[in-house]
């Protein structure tokens, strides 16, 4: 999927995924497709940060950029572990940034 680079008129917005049981063996045949999706979204500038706990693996966290809550749920659709689904549960919150990429710090 090539998407435009996210711009100063995007919105920030935190992303829990919550997985499911047993995540760390489930993921393993789709984790570099992930992977890679995440890699698209941060070279376009959609996706600021994006990691998974650790011990258990039962959460990750997203930085994303976008117009809105929307675009953020729709650009979500696309990723492997959504196709798979390996997520059980999304939480998706604006979020004021005061320090980093975005903030105008």
């Amino acid at each position: 999927m090539i998407l435009p680079m996210a711009d100063e008129q995007s919105s920030t917005f935190l992303v829990l995924y919550h997985y499911v049981p047993d995540m760390e063996r489930s993921r393993a045949p789709h984790r570099e497709a992930h992977l890679a999706w995440l890699h698209e979204l941060a070279d376009s500038g959609h996706v600021l940060l994006a990691g998974a706990t650790r011990d258990p693996v039962d959460t990750a966290v997203l930085i994303v950029r976008a117009a809105d809550t929307y675009a953020v749920r729709r650009l979500l659709l696309d990723d492997p572990y959504a196709q798979a689904n390996l997520i059980d549960g999304l939480t998706v919150r604006p979020v004021g940034l005061a320090v980093g990429p975005g903030s105008g710090a």
